[in-house]
């Protein structure tokens, strides 16, 4: 069989450095040999050192792209990046992650006819609460040229198969995201065990107020670590819940390690997101606890197999943390979760799904 070259447009990078889809491309290249496969990664040039280029990552290919990977620019970004993939490497199939440079699809079909595009959609970008309506009606647009110019649509979970199927009519293939390659040695100083944890992104729809004010209200210990000072939003709630007995509030940490710290000893896990599918803190977070709070959705509910307990709003996961045993997941139920969250299996279906 004729080894197969994939393009990976549409992140920061590799190593990961930002969110759920860097973490993806670096598994992939790890869990993929370059005799499977040949990836070519594509980078934010100004996220790595100048000297990165020429350093292979796993095995593979990076190539730096001179834009933004994030906000405006991704719209320019994965577009070049789709350029050089489908006319200079040569790619047989482009992976794309999200759909910022979607509105280009229609042109690389008519440059490379036969190169297999495969787009995996996210969590639907359109549905969230920090994008205006203008913002809204262009990305619903590139969404839709993402699902009529792919071969392929891939979905993270299956509530958001049952989304794209009533909404554009097509049949995903369900993947989802990984979460064992957090399993490892932990290292750096945790607060003494018994707390809650929480690990997301500050903004509304991850519903952060609503778990600060819940660890009031509960007189729970709480360890929250976000990106506080990205927005105002981020600084309002530190300004107001800072200070509060028994919460603290940690800037964003990276290290896989560092962050294993945290986990092993926390008592169970708060899951504030509420639109995106599949969300990796929350199968990371699987891997290490057996109690799951989250916040009632179609998507969470779906990722957790409605195992662990929900909640609508402070007052309901305020009683839920008082609780002694609330959340838990039994042994045989947890151990099938873990399995389906598992890196070596999803690189797996990657490969056989970009396979022609």
């Amino acid at each position: 069989m004729k080894l197969q070259k994939i393009g990976v447009v549409g992140t920061v990078g590799v190593p990961a450095r930002y969110g759920g889809f860097e973490t993806l491309v670096e598994q992939l290249a790890r869990n993929l040999t370059p005799s499977q496969a040949q990836l070519i990664l594509y980078c934010q040039r100004s996220a790595y050192p100048e000297d990165a280029e020429a350093t292979p990552f796993a095995g593979h290919r990076r190539v730096f792209v001179p834009l933004r990977a994030n906000g405006a620019q991704s719209m320019l970004h994965d577009p070049l990046a789709m350029l050089h993939a489908a006319l200079v490497a040569r790619v047989n199939t482009l992976l794309v992650l999200g759909y910022s440079g979607a509105w280009f699809l229609p042109v690389l079909r008519l440059l490379r006819p036969g190169m297999r595009i495969v787009t995996n959609i996210d969590g639907m970008e359109w549905r969230r609460d920090k994008f205006g309506t203008l913002a809204k009606k262009v990305l619903r647009g590139l969404e839709w040229c993402a699902t009529r110019f792919s071969k392929t649509i891939i979905a993270d979970n299956a509530a958001l198969v049952s989304l794209a199927r009533e909404l554009h009519g097509i049949e995903p293939v369900l993947i989802a995201y990984g979460g064992d390659h957090t399993l490892v040695e932990p290292e750096g100083p945790a607060p003494a065990p018994g707390y809650w944890l929480s690990i997301a992104r500050i903004e509304p729809e991850n519903n952060c107020q609503m778990i600060l004010e819940a660890a009031v209200q509960s007189g729970s210990r709480l360890v929250f670590v976000g990106n506080w000072a990205a927005s105002s939003y981020g600084h309002e709630l530190k300004a107001r819940y800072a200070d509060r007995e028994g919460i603290m509030l940690m800037d964003p940490v990276y290290n896989v390690a560092r962050l294993a710290a945290l986990r092993c000893k926390a008592s169970g896990y708060l899951h504030g997101h509420s639109v995106g599918g599949t969300n990796p803190s929350l199968v990371e977070a699987l891997q290490h606890t057996h109690r799951m709070l989250a916040y009632d959705c179609v998507f969470n509910r779906s990722t957790l197999d409605h195992e662990g307990e929900y909640f609508r709003d402070a007052h309901g996961l305020a009683g839920l943390m008082r609780g002694k045993d609330t959340g838990q997941i039994a042994n045989d139920k947890l151990a099938v979760l873990r399995e389906r969250y598992r890196w070596r299996g999803i690189a797996d279906s990657y490969l056989k799904l970009c396979r022609p």
